[in-house]
């Protein structure tokens, strides 16, 4: 009886320490146009919807009568929980960051950046998988190579006081060769030696990135070459 007791237990500790992938795109979509100003919005959902992605973070996505409901649309064919938050709120334009999750999101921010010309900033989405806590910070920053080194100090900031927990940070960086404090946080790409591999169509330049804890590990990073916005949608399965 004491030999099936201790069995057991061991089978329940096996089974809270069980790792867990997760899929995650980062995607600024360019308002659901591509680099000629062509819409591409329902290429863009359908390309969402094949990837099975487990989290999605978009970049450049509006929700207003001005210029679509893309948010909504997106949250009703994807299916999935979403964060949404508009850096720029103006002429009837709601235009920013979306998040969206097919786990239960369990707490969410919106932080505004120091920013000179159009406002930036970031969401932060927590979200629970299974009995793990999972941080997610969708980020978008400006063009200006002053603002945006500030911009990049405020989120190293940010992110200390995450450093303990599972955290993702990604999005548009709009900035070649960045580094992060790499004592609390992976460059996805740089991890399996794909950091050469370009985000934006326009330039030959990578200014996606993904980063992750130190306490998750990295699977596998690609860029995939679609031609439905200006970027390049970076994908990454990642375990906790």
């Amino acid at each position: 009886m004491i030999i099936l007791i201790a069995s057991f237990l061991g089978t329940s500790q096996d089974k809270n320490t069980e790792k867990i992938d997760i899929k995650i795109i980062s995607y600024n979509i360019h308002s659901g146009t591509d680099k000629n100003m062509a819409p591409t919005l329902f290429d863009t959902i359908n390309f969402l919807k094949k990837s099975n992605a487990d989290i999605i973070c978009l970049q450049e996505v509006n929700e207003s009568s001005k210029v679509g409901f893309q948010v909504s649309s997106l949250k009703e064919e994807l299916n999935m929980n979403l964060h949404f938050g508009a850096n720029v709120v103006k002429n009837n334009t709601n235009y920013g960051l979306a998040t969206y999750s097919k786990y239960k999101i369990i707490s969410q921010k919106h932080v505004y950046l120091s920013s000179t010309r159009e406002q930036r900033g970031f969401l932060h989405t927590t979200v629970r998988v299974k009995e793990k806590k999972l941080h997610i910070i969708n980020i978008h920053l400006g063009l200006g190579n002053k603002e945006r080194k500030k911009q990049i100090n405020e989120l190293q900031n940010y992110i200390k006081g995450l450093k303990k927990d599972y955290f993702v940070v990604l999005g548009d960086f709009n900035e070649g060769n960045l580094s992060l404090d790499d004592e609390i946080i992976i460059d996805v790409a740089e991890k399996l030696n794909k950091s050469n591999i370009l985000t934006f169509s326009t330039e030959l330049d990578r200014i996606d990135y993904m980063f992750v804890s130190n306490n998750i590990e990295v699977k596998s990073y690609e860029v995939l070459i679609k031609n439905m916005s200006d970027h390049y949608p970076i994908v990454a399965k990642i375990s906790i």
